[in-house]
């Protein structure tokens, strides 16, 4: 008989030896029984295994010293041999060890094959764990020590001043606009004696016609030099009677305050009706000092707010500008409107003049990126070899000249800087006070103003030329 020897693995269940059993080919099966990771010790396993065996037309023999598998196989009717010579033997004779306790088998429907579980991966070993972990922990203590440690070098170089200047382009160029109102009140600085008091006393009006009159409140009368009285209180008055009323000059002042006799005229269509006589002094009129509005007031006020106004006007112009322009000096327009005067004219009696102005603004503003640029074209044009242009000192000034364009007047530091490269290959490495002398020596800097390692405890400087920053300023 043909015989098959089958070795389970520790990693089998019952699922791989099912599959093992199913592919085997001969009419003798031993399983070479080891330790297993899930073991088998039930006696259904035993039974499940030799009916397989029995469905693929072998006969199920077992190899094993375990004493259980050998008392579950005693059970089954499994022959079970210590070793693979004893089973060899048992294999040639055709007699059953244990002829009671075989059964008829009965046919069964095929069982459907389950999918074979994948393996557990096997355990690292501890030596292995550990060696791993301190190749993990190597790894990130390099990478903290290549990458993560910086310098920054501040030193000063010799540098000199360095202007130029250029048109720019004023298509570039827009103009903003705004409108503003702005208004404003200011003391009077004026003097002058202003009629304060009205002149009053009484008025002898006599009838002179044939007809009785209805005398009313209103009725002017004058003296010959043309300084007017009204009566205050209306009467009827009959023919040839005379009366006595109260008047009150027209006008207030000292040039009302008449002597007797002065009033002589009656003002009006009863002119030739009345007669109109002052049989005693009018007086009461007066006058005092007032502050009155001056032409100087009116200038002074329309200057005031004409700077007010054009400060505004270059202040809300730059911040509708934002930072992304920048505005032309002496572009800024402010046009007045042309009705605004004084709410006050000249020489009226007033402690306060006002004046609202309305004007419209306008300044012209380039980009700032582009400004940039192009003055740095202009300054780096000026640079002798060997130097470099401080970005941090730029200063750039932007006018509109007499053509309708932009001028753009820039200045700003050059540094006599070596090859950044070659200063950070020569300090990598160097402990600070090295780096210093080198600074001085090599690259003949001015001074070594200082030097920052981060973290600060580190002894020298990085070893990568990338991790150390040179700031120069002259």
């Amino acid at each position: 008989m043909k015989e098959q020897i089958l070795t389970l693995d520790p990693a089998d269940d019952l699922h791989t030896v099912r599959d093992k059993i199913a592919r085997a080919q001969a009419g003798r099966l031993v399983l070479l029984w080891g330790a297993l990771e899930q073991p088998l010790r039930r006696r259904l396993d035993l039974v499940l295994m030799k009916r397989w065996a029995a469905m693929a037309g072998s006969e199920l023999a077992i190899v094993s010293t375990d004493e259980e598998i050998r008392r579950l196989a005693r059970r089954t009717g499994v022959p079970c041999h210590p070793n693979l010579t004893a089973s060899a033997l048992a294999g040639l004779s055709t007699r059953p060890q244990n002829p009671g306790s075989r059964r008829p088998l009965r046919h069964a429907r095929p069982m459907p094959r389950r999918p074979s579980r994948p393996a557990l991966p096997r355990p690292i070993p501890a030596p292995l764990r550990i060696g791993l972990f301190l190749a993990a922990m190597l790894s990130i203590a390099a990478v903290f020590l290549l990458l993560l440690p910086s310098a920054r070098v501040h030193a000063r170089f010799p540098s000199r001043g360095v202007e130029a200047a250029g048109r720019l382009d004023p298509d570039f160029c827009s103009s903003l606009h705004t409108q503003l109102t702005l208004s404003e009140r200011r003391p009077t600085t004026g003097s002058m004696l202003v009629p304060t008091a009205y002149a009053a006393g009484k008025v002898r009006l006599t009838n002179i016609s044939s007809r009785a009159l209805n005398l009313s409140s209103g009725l002017r009368v004058a003296s010959e030099s043309g300084v007017a009285f009204e009566i205050l209180d209306g009467f009827p008055l009959a023919p040839g009677k005379s009366i006595s009323l109260q008047a009150r000059a027209v006008e207030p002042g000292t040039a009302a305050n008449l002597a007797a006799g002065k009033i002589t005229r009656v003002l009006g269509p009863l002119a030739l009706s009345l007669k109109a006589e002052n049989p005693e002094p009018m007086s009461g009129g007066g006058e005092a000092w007032r502050s009155t509005v001056t032409r100087s007031d009116w200038e002074a006020l329309q200057n005031s707010l004409s700077e007010k106004i054009r400060s505004q006007a270059a202040a809300s112009l730059a911040a509708l500008a934002g930072e992304g322009r920048m505005t032309v000096e002496e572009s800024l327009r402010v046009d007045f409107d042309p009705l605004d005067e004084p709410d006050l004219p000249v020489n009226t009696p007033a402690d306060t003049v006002g004046l609202t102005l309305h004007a419209a603004a306008s300044l012209r503003a380039c980009p700032a990126d582009r400004v940039r640029t192009r003055a740095m074209e202009f300054l780096v044009s000026r640079l002798r070899p060997g130097e470099t242009l401080s970005a941090d000192d730029l200063r750039i000034r932007l006018a509109e000249n007499a053509e309708g364009g932009i001028d753009v007047t820039a200045s700003g530091t050059a540094l006599e800087i070596p090859d950044p490269s070659a200063m950070t290959l020569a300090l990598r490495l160097q402990s600070p006070a090295g780096a210093a002398a080198i600074l001085r020596g090599r690259f003949q800097a001015l001074e070594v103003t200082e030097i920052e390692l981060n973290p600060a405890w580190l002894p020298v400087l990085p070893l990568f030329p990338f991790q150390v920053e040179i700031t120069a300023a002259g």
